[in-house]
């Protein structure tokens, strides 16, 4: 199929348990959400309308005189919307980033498909355990 800019990446859509004691009414998120719709919000497997709640940045707000019933992990939080591909934190040295840095050591199991190309600076070490699968082309200068 084609698209218009960049292909959907797809994930998973992280969520989050909550435990009502009927007299709360704000939550503390693990993620912010930048509306009501950007979150599925099920009180004891009832889905809530958005209308229901509020959400600023990462409170979770039912409004005065509506308190989840008290119940253990009985109030889920799915969280839509969130990036699904990972973003790398930033590995350049110098003012203007002439130099990237990478690890010594793999501790990880990666998976470098046939359609990629990756580069690492070396030496490079893979620790016990883990393994490293080239599917693709995988350059260590």
């Amino acid at each position: 199929m084609s698209y218009v800019g960049k292909e959907p990446t797809f994930g998973s859509y992280p969520s989050q348990l909550l435990s009502g004691n009927g007299v709360l009414t704000s939550f503390t998120l693990t993620h912010g959400a930048a509306n009501p719709a950007a979150l599925i919000v099920c009180i004891d497997g009832v889905k809530q309308n958005v209308t229901a709640y509020g959400v600023s940045g990462t409170t979770l707000d039912f409004g005065a005189g509506n308190p989840p019933p008290t119940g253990t992990n009985n109030i889920e939080i799915i969280y839509m919307g969130l990036r699904a591909d990972y973003v790398m934190a930033d590995q350049t040295l110098g003012t203007d980033a002439i130099m990237r840095t990478n690890g010594q050591t793999i501790s990880e199991n990666i998976t470098i498909p046939s359609t990629t190309n990756a580069l690492s600076a070396g030496p490079v070490t893979i620790a016990d355990g883990f393994t490293v699968t080239n599917s693709g082309n995988w350059t260590i200068v």
